[in-house]
């Protein structure tokens, strides 16, 4: 059976994409922003060193790292 040649992406699945990829990008950044300023909160509201400001941008690094992993996962299946 001919199928024919292959189909052309269309408009549909470029939008797809550009939403998949801009999901990724916002998901690493509210991760570091969330884990950093956790950590900034957690420093000036019980007179912390700054350790734990560098440990909350550390957490948010690493949960953004795993979000842009598990997205990548879904998108590239």
């Amino acid at each position: 059976m001919n199928e024919g040649p292959p189909k052309q992406p269309g408009v549909a699945d470029t939008v797809r994409t550009i939403g998949a990829l801009s999901t990724v990008g916002i998901s690493f950044v509210l991760a570091v922003v969330i884990g950093a300023g956790a950590g900034y909160f957690l420093m000036n509201r019980f007179d912390l060193g700054g350790w734990v400001f560098l440990l909350g941008f550390v957490f948010g690094v690493v949960a953004g790292i795993l979000n842009v992993y598990r997205t990548a996962g879904r998108f590239l299946k």
